[in-house]
């Protein structure tokens, strides 16, 4: 016996079910599927009469359509543009969760993303997840880029984007993602940071309402720590004997534990006041508990929303990296802030001055009749 290659497929009118009328006939397609697996759905309501139909309806030529789409999808030697953009966006978000263990919170932006590009209308009613890949076009999809650029969406938005749709296209040059280019942060972030000067820091230590407050404050500005990172530390992450904190987890409430950023230990020199607001919540506690908990839930972190209540995260983490550039080498901050290129903390250049520059630069102009003094030429005025 032949084995097929191609679902066999058909689309029969159907009126009843289990032997009871439908309220409304339906077209139902049965099939049979190269693995040998044989069975049916219904694919929409039946619309038999004249004109357009309502939506949710098909006529016989709409559903002969979606047979066809079905039998092509399950080819075994279709190519892959023949896919549904539903069923290539499913294959992606299983590869990211299952083979590439992206963490939670990443990979549930990237399910997020790619369920509104699923409901994103394709040239009138019909909708991105029903078209096949390659009824898609460059056009398409820089239309969607433009439109966020528009709406003043920020890089890394762009840039998920483009990391999901490089997933279900693929990327080879063919691929309509292929036109989709990378986003780069805008370089007015290098010199409007938004950060605390330690006097402002001192300041709002001395106003906090309470221990874990000053905590929290003094571990952000001091540490540079981000947000997941402080719900995941750990008692045995603060080392007082050696000085330092080690960050190697992050917890976010829809990713739960999953690593921090990166997926890199870093570790950052421990500060006498970072040492003495820390202490309290660590000495006699076991290494594995949580150092800042929840308050009505024990042994469960710190919860997020409070925690974002005290510190506008991305101001305190420039806070720790514009201070830090000031008496450490620019590779010793890259280090502790867990960089991954080194054009990410070169940012912080703009707050690293050089005391002597300043005296340099008044020798270059000096007056004191040095020797130099002979090698000046006066300026000839023009006739």
């Amino acid at each position: 016996m032949q084995a097929h290659t191609r679902a066999q497929v058909s689309v029969q009118l159907s009126s009843t079910y289990k032997g009871k009328p439908r309220a409304v006939p339906v077209w139902e397609l049965r099939y049979r599927l190269p693995s040998g697996k044989d069975s049916r759905k219904v694919i929409g309501r039946a619309w038999r009469k004249k004109g357009r139909p309502p939506r949710g309806y098909l006529t016989e030529a709409d559903a002969l359509l979606e047979a066809e789409a079905f039998a092509a999808e399950h080819c075994a030697d279709a190519p892959d543009a023949r896919r549904r953009f539903r069923a290539a966006l499913d294959t992606f978000l299983q590869h990211a969760g299952e083979e590439r263990g992206l963490r939670g919170s990443t990979l549930h932006e990237y399910r997020r993303i790619g369920e509104r590009l699923a409901a994103r209308p394709w040239r009138g009613e019909v909708r991105w997840g029903d078209r096949s890949l390659d009824a898609f076009t460059q056009v398409d999809l820089l239309a969607l880029r433009r439109e966020l650029v528009d709406a003043g969406r920020s890089a890394d938005t762009i840039n998920h984007h483009r990391r999901v749709l490089r997933g279900v296209f693929g990327t080879a040059p063919s691929s309509p993602a292929f036109a989709w280019a990378w986003m780069a942060h805008k370089a007015e972030s290098e010199g409007q940071l938004r950060f605390y000067t330690p006097a402002q820091v001192r300041r709002l230590i001395a106003h906090a309402h309470g221990s874990l407050d000053k905590a929290i404050y003094t571990l952000a500005t001091e540490a540079g720590p981000r947000l997941s990172e402080m719900r995941a530390l750990k008692v045995g992450n603060v080392d007082f004997e050696a000085g330092m904190l080690r960050f190697e987890d992050g917890f976010t409430t829809r990713g739960g534990h999953a690593g921090n950023k990166g997926r890199r230990v870093r570790s950052v020199p421990m500060s006498e006041n970072v040492r003495s607001t820390l202490w309290p919540y660590c000495a006699g506690r076991a290494r594995e508990a949580l150092v800042f908990e929840h308050e009505r839930k024990a042994g469960q972190p710190i919860c997020g929303t409070g925690v974002y209540r005290r510190f506008v995260s991305a101001a305190e983490r420039h806070t720790f990296g514009t201070q830090a550039i000031r008496v450490f080498k620019i590779h010793e901050v890259q280090a502790m802030m867990g960089h991954r290129h080194l054009t990410t903390t070169e940012r912080y250049l703009h707050y690293s001055p050089d005391p002597d520059a300043a005296a340099k630069l008044s020798a270059l102009w000096r007056t004191d009749g040095g020797p130099e003094q002979g090698n000046v030429v006066s300026l000839r005025r023009s006739a």
